[in-house]
């Protein structure tokens, strides 16, 4: 019964997401969702009696998911039915395969060391499968209700307000935009606090001191030389020079122009003595001329459309480090930036609502700022919002678990949020495991020989594709609905979560390897050879697509059959993941320069050059490299030989559904199944998403093995 449950889940899992692309049936009411939640059953019921030929098994299976969509119903009412349905077949879509996985690993009669190495890889599945139903969750929870218009009120009290603008190395050419877009504020009672830290060059710093002398009273520069604590540093230092009578801090990155409505539309919320920061949406400009940068726009949006309007639902957004304001009293009752986290924005308002404080997001966006027009760029930038995730995750672990003893009074969906944001950064991680394992089973494959781990075999090999193309499809679907943009353009910004998969690999273990923080460092550009650093700036992932490549064609040409071609579509999956990022790097060399994107290109904020904190990370990858190729060469070692590793045929390996209802072990080997990004971002990010984008998730996600649109901490972007 449970490879029949896999196997009809599966089928509904598909059936349902075709109806879900429908915008009216998606939202629709009881009315409306309930001929096309039925169809969807008669039709999965068919196809699945069709494949089981027990009629009574299809039956017994529907009337659980109306049972199960019923529960979800009532535990999320703000849903759509359709809504309902869908999180509820993918839920026991996952939940079947788990069972169904360990029915395999520990009832098979299988050998000690084949049950070790099958737990790795059940446990791997799992968490896979958890990221998979936490994107698509946020993905039902945006797009299946209906959320009222938010509540802007006008501040009564009309606060004094500083608006702090840190730079570090910027070109006078980009802030000076900044700082005029911020003289046209059209609200009372506010200063600019221009932060300059650690500039040592007085050409690029002393240009800021002037612009601000000129621009009237209303206009302080601060430049801080040799301070500690980096950004976060440098602000906390600057929050203590502000006048006493200022009561909200506002964030501006040095590449934003804000809009004249910024302040009167944001500080009405902190009438609310319970709100401690109010986030809008962050928007760029200057992209429409280019599909790299149209790509990179949308990746960066699935997390301020998507990730972030479903955090906002439960009061667990994160402080995105520009764009946002602060009440000050809150920040220092928290004690204000943590000067250790390289993502210390996300990581305050985690504080901030652990004291008890709100968090409001605007989806509104009131400026523009400037994205990363170099791959480097945008690499680091992706490191180090994943990097600052997995410090979030190490300071505060504790907290975010459910059972454990807590300091914060988080509630359980800000700690299941939180705790979300942060691991979702690991969806990247995982599809470097599966894709080792991939190439392991290609290996061997061509060999003739087995993997030492538990088998798939016959028509449940195409479960694992199903989990890829429906999350890709949800993924790309999402990001039609909230961001308005073509289905070239979603391509284009899953390709870029795609190209930000190995970076984001490289971030999560350094940062659970060390506390202290590293900026990833990219060989830097010569004018005269930029295409070509671009191409070494992505050869680990250019490795990954070749070897991806060579081992599909080597699995299929040395064992031609039904489960080969299954796995060598997967393996191909995951070499174009890794290919898209030296065709991004290549992409964004296309990108025309005009004059103020030749200024943007010498930022610190575009190239991803930051003060002090510096660290090669050539080491790590070499590591993880050679790791790989160790785990790739004892798996083969310890795999048995065996001249027909696949029956050889193309149907040898398709026993009747009966007789794989008590699983025995079989030649094929398991792929994994797939939790895809359904906005990486990342991500985060994601980031990030994210993201990451990205993050993302990311919300940015971006593979088979657990991607996510993650673009930054939390899935999503943060502070530069």
């Amino acid at each position: 019964m449970i490879l029949e449950a896999v196997l009809f889940f599966s089928v509904v899992l598909g059936c349902s997401t075709v109806p879900a692309l429908w915008r009216r049936a998606l939202r629709g009411r009881f009315w409306l969702a309930l001929p096309v939640v039925w169809m969807v059953l008669a039709l999965a019921a068919w196809l699945a009696t069709l494949l089981l030929q027990d009629p009574n098994a299809a039956l017994a299976l529907s009337i659980a998911l109306v049972s199960a969509t019923l529960l979800v119903r009532l535990w999320q009412w703000r849903w759509s039915w359709l809504g309902a349905h869908l999180f509820a077949t993918i839920t026991l879509a996952a939940v079947a395969y788990l069972v169904y996985a360990g029915l395999l690993t520990y009832a098979s009669g299988l050998p000690a060391l084949v049950v070790a190495l099958s737990t790795i890889l059940l446990l791997l599945e799992l968490a896979a499968l958890i990221l998979a139903v936490s994107y698509a969750f946020e993905i039902v929870d945006v797009l299946t209700r209906r959320d009222p218009e938010l509540f802007r009120p006008v501040s009564q009290s009309q606060p004094w307000v500083a608006l702090q603008v840190a730079t570090y190395n910027e070109p006078v050419e980009i802030v000076g935009r900044t700082l005029e877009a911020l003289s046209r504020i059209d609200y009372p009672n506010f200063i600019v606090q221009v932060v300059d830290n650690n500039t040592s060059d007085p050409a690029l710093w002393k240009p800021l001191e002037t612009a601000c002398a000129q621009l009237g009273p209303r206009f302080h520069f601060l430049h801080l030389e040799n301070w500690p604590g980096y950004k976060a540093g440098a602000l906390n230092e600057a929050t203590r020079r502000l006048p006493a009578e200022v009561e909200v801090i506002g964030i501006i990155d040095a590449d934003y122009v804000a809009s004249p409505q910024f302040l009167k539309a944001m500080v009405g919320h902190f009438d609310d003595p319970s709100v401690a920061f109010a986030q809008s949406s962050q928007y760029y400009r200057d992209w429409e001329d280019s599909s790299y940068l149209r790509g990179l726009f949308y990746s960066f949006r699935y997390f301020f459309d998507l990730t972030l309007r479903s955090r906002a639902h439960r009061n667990a957004i994160i402080f995105c480090g520009t764009m946002g304001l602060i009440r000050r009293s809150a920040l220092e009752q928290v004690g204000g930036w943590s000067e250790t986290c390289i993502t210390e924005d996300a990581e305050a308002s985690l504080r901030m609502l652990g004291h008890g404080f709100r968090g409001v997001y605007d989806r509104a966006a009131y400026g523009a700022g400037m994205m990363p027009l170099d791959f480097d760029g945008l690499k680091k930038q992706r490191f180090r919002w994943a990097l600052g995730g997995m410090q979030i995750l190490r300071m505060w672990w504790r907290e975010l678990l459910p059972l454990a003893p807590h300091r914060l009074r988080l509630t359980l969906a800000q700690r299941t949020s939180y705790l979300l944001g942060a691991v979702q950064w690991f969806g990247e991680p995982l599809t470097a495991v599966f894709t080792l394992l991939l190439l392991a089973t290609a290996l061997t494959t061509a060999l003739h020989h087995q993997l030492p781990v538990r088998q798939l075999t016959g028509a449940v090999l195409v479960v694992p594709l199903a989990f890829a193309v429906t999350g890709l499809l949800r993924a790309l679907w999402a990001m039609r609905l909230t961001t308005g943009c073509t289905w070239g353009d979603a391509t284009r910004a899953l390709r870029v979560w795609f190209a930000l998969s190995w970076v984001v690999t490289l971030a999560c273990l350094r940062g659970l390897i060390r506390r202290q923080a590293e900026f990833l460092r990219t060989p830097k550009h010569k004018d005269d050879a930029r295409l070509w650093q671009a191409l070494r700036a992505a050869r680990a992932e250019t490795l990954l697509a070749v070897a991806a490549l060579a081992g599909a064609a080597a699995m299929v040409l040395r064992a031609p059959s039904y489960a080969t071609a299954i796995l060598g579509a997967l393996l191909l999956f995951e070499g174009m993941v890794y290919a898209s990022a030296p065709a991004a790097a290549v992409a964004a060399e296309g990108v025309t320069l005009t004059p103020e994107r030749r200024a943007w290109r010498a930022s610190p904020q575009n190239t991803g050059d930051r003060p002090e904190r510096r660290g090669a990370i050539v080491g790590a990858t070499v590591a993880i490299a050679a790791a790989g190729a160790v785990a790739i060469g004892l798996l083969v070692l310890a795999s048995p030989s065996d001249q027909a590793p696949f029956g050889g045929s193309g149907g040898a390996n398709l026993p009747s559904i009966g007789s794989l209802t008590n699983p025995t072990p079989s030649a094929s080997p398991s792929p994994s199944p797939s939790a895809t990004p359904e906005v990486t971002p990342s991500a985060s990010a994601t980031p990030a998403p994210s993201f990451t984008p990205q993050s993302s998730p990311s919300a940015t996600p971006a593979a088979i093995g657990a991607g996510t649109p993650g673009a930054s901490p939390g899935a999503g972007p943060a502070s530069d």
